[in-house]
This record gives structure tokens, C-alpha cells and sequence, in this order.
């Protein structure tokens, strides 16, 4: 019998109710996973008696118990046990180091190199060799320390604290609730106040470099290169955006969508509640998750390691895109009625970078007159001839605005001629143009 520990509310559950959920989220609560000493793996007599000991339970909201979502890739990707079907090539690999293997020497690329453009006679990013430990049940242990410091620094009781891992929450030895664990995965993510990213750096001293940029998860040493990582924080990271998260900076500022001047470094513990862990349980934050800027950074063009799961990733993605594109289409716009009054010039809205598709431009356009907006910016979106044509057509009737912005929609000719035909003599500015590809920014 598994027993129950309900569905978010609010901002959250609206996302949240967009992804399906096919079967319960299985979490352990930390002090049972601190004290099993590993992960488990989900087979039927090891779920058996978990459930009954209670050390796997459902997750339930009414009990009050923060659960932090565990996002990783596979260290022991060649693992196989007597658990293992030998007749699927899949079935394979574990989380963690299951034995005590040699030391392993890698070519690795320090964080300074990277931020700097450290580079090598041939041009590429700089690389070092560096020598990993690999001792059995290593990311147990380093997770264990990361959630210790996480609990340390939000106040957190350990008591109150679960964990949502793959390898214990969805069934390993069952291919049919295996799979409906995958397409809820997400629904999942959206129940997490916390996600922990366990990696095997050490943190860095001041002789010594970290092997993790603190700019971008992609950097992450074999994990930010994985489709489902990718899709794992690309979710919470849009998701924290749309639920008003946002990263403040040292002078009490935040990137809210609408223009604000400014700048400094970013407060401690705002923004997206993304950590990577070092091997020695200090945090590293990521406040302020950026994806479009740069298109192979996406969960759909990740490494797979089965090929097969590539159309479930990008329907994952493409899913993701449309709830968070249409969520602050209207969620910006309206923000800017109240800016009126308060300055005699209506803020910009800042729509750039928000994966703004053909399909959105009809929300928008509603948006943008019902809330009366005169300043859009929609640089580098994904509009394309067909996004823009439709612009297009909403300009021929629209009042309000006086400056748009459309760089980096990959328009061609025909498509920028109608759309300044459209804009016609209202004077304001119209800025068009970058018809070969995205601006970087």
C-alpha cells in the first residue's frame, strides 16, 4: 500500500495543470535517504517494502513537506545487474559509481577559460587535464551535503525535506509505469520549490579554479550537454519566470519585463532556485536561467543516449514553450498600465527572447490593444515569414503603437515589406533587419 504524502496552487498549479501527470510522484523523505546510505533503484521487491516502511511515499502539498527536485545525468552509464533486461541495449547504467573504480584523468575546460576566452594555439577554449575520484556511491554522498547546505541557507528542517530522484521514484522493472513516470516528469519539476544538480567538481579556492561556469547550467560538466537534463531545467527555469521569480541584483532591481536601468550583481538566493552541488556540498546558484540566446542550448538538441525518446523531448519542449510564451505575453503587457502615471514616457515591454512563435502573434496583438502598449520589443524571437506576416495583417488595424522592435525574426523581403507597409506613416521607430539568423546578445 503506498502511502499518500496533491497537486500545487496558485501561479504554479496553472502551469502545472498543463502537463499530464500518469501516475503519482514517489519522493523519500531526506532522512530516510540519508540513511540508506545510496540510491535505490525502483524494482518491485525493493518497492514493495519501501512502501510499506513508508520510506517511499506519494507526495501530498496538505503535509506541509518541501520536496527538492534531483536533476542528473548518469555516472555509471554501463552498469548492468541481474535487474537488467540483457535483451534491450537501453537497459542499462545507474546514477551513481555502484563499485569503487580508478581514478579517471579528464580534459576539462575551468570556468575562468570559459568567462575569458582562454584559448589554445588552435583556437578552441582552452582544456586542462584533471584527475576524478570515483569512489562507490559518490553522488549519494554529494547530495546528501548539498541538501544539508540548502536546508542551512533557506532554514529549511531536514525533517520537513523530501527528494524526487529518477532512479527511486519511477519503476525501473516495469516498462509501462516506467514510461508514464517519464511523460509526467515534468509535472513533476512543477511541484519543486528546489532543484539540485550534483556534479563531481570540487568548489573552487583561491588557487584553484571551478570546472563549472557560474553563468549558464549548460556548462555543467556530462550533465548540461543532456537532452533530459536539458528539458529538466529548461522547464524549472521558465517555469520560476512565469510564477515571478526573478533574480534581483545588488541594487534592489529586477529584470521584470518592462525596461528598468541599472545593474550590480545578483542577490543571493533570488531568481530560479537552481543549484549545482560540488562534491563537497557547497551550492552554486544559477539566478537568472537564459535560453534563446543561443538555439543548440535547447532540450530538443541535446545527447540522447536512446535516439527513440527525441519526438518525446521536443513535444515536451514545444509544450513548455507554448505555456510560458503565452503566459507573458499577457502577463508583461499588462504590467505596463502601471507605469503609467508614474513617469510621463510608457515603459518599453520587453518581449525579446521569449520564444514567441506564429501561433502567439494573435494573443499578443489582443494583448498589446487591450492594454493599450506603445513600446514592444520582440527581438530575437522565432517568428519567421509566417509570424510576421500575420504581424503584418494585426498592424493594419492596430492604434497604439510607436516603436517595435523585430530584429532577429529570420523575416525575408516579402515579409519585412509588408510589415513596413503595414506600419505605414505613424511615425515612432520600426526597427527590422538580421534576416540571416539570431542575434547573439
Amino acid at each position: 500500500m503506498v502511502t499518500a504524502m496533491t497537486s500545487p496552487t496558485g501561479a504554479r498549479k496553472d502551469a502545472a495543470d498543463s502537463f499530464p501527470m500518469l501516475t503519482a510522484m514517489l519522493v523519500m523523505p531526506f532522512p530516510v535517504f540519508k540513511a540508506q546510505g545510496r540510491i535505490m533503484k525502483s524494482t518491485k521487491r525493493w518497492r514493495g517494502e519501501a512502501f510499506e516502511k513508508k520510506w517511499l511515499v506519494e507526495y501530498d502539498e496538505s503535509l506541509g513537506k518541501v520536496v527538492i527536485f534531483i536533476s542528473h545525468t548518469w555516472w555509471d552509464r554501463k552498469f548492468t545487474d541481474e535487474t537488467n533486461d540483457p535483451k534491450d541495449p537501453y537497459d542499462c547504467g545507474a546514477p551513481d559509481y555502484q563499485s569503487d573504480y580508478p581514478d579517471e584523468e579528464r580534459e576539462v575546460t575551468s570556468a575562468y577559460n570559459w568567462s575569458y576566452g582562454v584559448r589554445d594555439e588552435g583556437g578552441d577554449i582552452r582544456k586542462e587535464k584533471r584527475t576524478y575520484p570515483r569512489p562507490k556511491d559518490l553522488k549519494h554522498r554529494v547530495i546528501c551535503a548539498g541538501v544539508q547546505r540548502l536546508c542551512e541557507e533557506k532554514g529549511l528542517k531536514e525533517e520537513d525535506v523530501a527528494l524526487w530522484i529518477d532512479w527511486q521514484s519511477i519503476y525501473q522493472d516495469d516498462k509501462e509505469m516506467k514510461l508514464k513516470g517519464v511523460m509526467s516528469l515534468i509535472r513533476y519539476a512543477t511541484m519543486c520549490p528546489y532543484m539540485l544538480v550534483p556534479t563531481e567538481e570540487e568548489s573552487p579556492t583561491e588557487e584553484k579554479n571551478s570546472y563549472i561556469p557560474g553563468n549558464d547550467p549548460s556548462y555543467i560538466p556530462a550533465y548540461g550537454s543532456r537532452g533530459w537534463c536539458r528539458v529538466e531545467y529548461f522547464i524549472f527555469a521558465l517555469l520560476a519566470e512565469m510564477s515571478g521569480k526573478l533574480a534581483e541584483t545588488s541594487k534592489n532591481e529586477r529584470y521584470t519585463g518592462l525596461y528598468v536601468k541599472g545593474g550590480g550583481l545578483y542577490v543571493k538566493g533570488t531568481g530560479v532556485q537552481l543549484y549545482a552541488i560540488y562534491r563537497d556540498g557547497q551550492l552554486l546558484q544559477y539566478p537568472a536561467v537564459k535560453f534563446p540566446e543561443m538555439k543548440e542550448k535547447l532540450p530538443s538538441l541535446g545527447a540522447l543516449a536512446n535516439l527513440n525518446d527525441a519526438s518525446l523531448v521536443k513535444k515536451i519542449e514545444d509544450q513548455m514553450i507554448d505555456a510560458y510564451a503565452n503566459t507573458l505575453v499577457e502577463d508583461l503587457c499588462g504590467k505596463v498600465e502601471s507605469t503609467r502615471g508614474a513617469s510621463q514616457e510608457q515603459a518599453m515591454v520587453m518581449l525579446d527572447h521569449k520564444f514567441l512563435r506564429p501561433q502567439h502573434v494573435g494573443p499578443l496583438m489582443a494583448a498589446v490593444e487591450r492594454h493599450q502598449v506603445a513600446k514592444l520589443n520582440l527581438h530575437n524571437n522565432d517568428l519567421g515569414p509566417e509570424g510576421g506576416a500575420k504581424l503584418a495583417e494585426a498592424l493594419k488595424t492596430n492604434t497604439t503603437l510607436t516603436q517595435l522592435i523585430l530584429l532577429g525574426n529570420e523575416f525575408d523581403n516579402s515579409t519585412e515589406q509588408a510589415i513596413r507597409v503595414a506600419w505605414g506613416d505613424r511615425g515612432g521607430r520600426l526597427r527590422l533587419g538580421d534576416r540571416g539568423g539570431r542575434l547573439k546578445v
